[in-house]
C-alpha cells in the first residue's frame, strides 16, 4: 500500500507538471494481475481516467461516463482524487458512474497544453470467487460540451490463470526494476521464491507506456540466472509498465523514468 501511494503521488505530480502527455484514456494503476486469493482478501483495482481537450476552443463542461464490468463490485467504488471539482451520479442498477464537470473552462491543447488536461482516479474491488483466466475490460466515454463522446481504450485487469495450481514452481520468481525511478537504464532482477526454478526458462518481456504503446521488447533464457540490463532509447519521462510472461504466468511491474 505504501508503494502504491508513492507511485500514485509520483504519477499525479508528473500529470500536473506536464511530464506526461495526457490523452483521453483509462488505465489500471499498480498491479493489473490479481489472484483469487488476493481478491478474497480484499484487493482493489485502481483506475485512472485521463481527459484532454484537443478541440478548437475552450470546453466549458465535461461529462465522463463509465460502465463498470459486472465482475467489479459496484458497492466498493471509492474516489481517490480528481484534477477538477465535479459532481458524481452513481446508478447501481446499470453499473454506470457519471462525473459532471460544470464550468470547467478547460482550454484546448493548442492554446495551453498543460492546462488542457485532467483526470479522475478511483478504486473498486473485483467480486470474490472469480474463476482464474478471466480478463476484466473497462472503458470510459468522455463528452466535451455538446460534441460527440470520445471513448477510451479498454483497461485490462487479469485474474491469474495459474493461481489455483498447487505447483510450487509456478511461484518461483518475483521480478523488480532496479533502480526505480531511473533514467531509462536499469536491471530486471529475478528473486528466487522456491527451490525449483525452471531449467532453460523461456521468458518474454516487454515495456509499454501508460497508453499501451510498446517501447521495448526482450527475450531471455533462464532469467533467474542473470540480471537483465535494459536500456531505453531517449525515453520520455513518465510511468511505464514492464510485462513479464514466464510459463503462462504474467507479472506486471510499474516503474518511473525521470530526467
Amino acid at each position: 500500500m505504501k508503494h502504491l501511494r508513492h507511485t500514485l503521488l509520483l504519477l499525479l505530480t508528473m500529470i500536473v507538471s506536464g511530464a506526461i502527455l495526457a490523452q483521453n484514456d483509462k488505465q489500471v494503476l499498480g498491479d493489473a494481475v490479481l489472484t483469487p486469493m488476493e481478491i478474497a482478501e480484499g484487493a482493489t483495482a485502481t483506475y485512472l481516467i485521463r481527459f484532454q481537450n484537443t478541440g478548437n476552443d475552450t470546453a466549458t463542461s465535461l461529462i465522463i461516463r463509465d460502465t463498470l464490468d459486472p465482475r467489479l463490485d459496484f458497492n466498493t467504488f471509492e474516489m481517490v482524487t480528481s484534477s477538477h471539482a465535479y459532481q458524481i451520479v452513481r446508478d447501481e442498477s446499470s453499473n454506470i458512474i457519471r462525473w459532471f464537470f460544470d464550468d470547467i473552462y478547460l482550454p484546448n491543447s493548442n492554446s495551453n497544453a498543460e492546462q488542457s488536461i485532467g483526470f479522475v482516479m478511483f478504486t473498486v474491488r473485483p467480486k470474490p470467487f472469480l474463476a482464474p483466466g478471466q480478463v476484466i475490460l473497462n472503458r470510459a466515454c468522455i463528452t466535451f460540451d455538446q460534441s460527440q463522446p470520445i471513448c477510451t481504450n479498454d483497461a485490462a485487469l487479469w485474474i491469474d490463470d495459474d493461481s489455483n495450481v498447487d505447483d510450487p514452481r509456478l511461484l518461483y520468481h518475483q521480478y523488480q526494476v532496479v533502480p526505480n525511478p531511473n533514467y531509462g537504464h536499469f536491471e530486471v532482477r529475478a528473486q528466487l521464491q522456491t527451490q525449483q526454478p525452471f531449467e532453460n526458462d523461456d521468458t518474454m518481456c516487454w515495456i509499454t507506456d501508460l497508453q499501451g504503446k510498446t517501447v521495448w521488447e526482450g527475450r531471455a533464457d533462464n532469467t533467474a540466472a542473470v540480471s537483465n540490463l535494459v536500456s531505453l532509447e531517449k525515453p520520455t519521462p513518465g510511468v511505464y509498465l514492464l510485462w513479464i510472461k514466464t510459463a503462462s504466468l504474467l507479472q506486471v511491474e510499474q516503474f518511473a523514468v525521470i530526467r
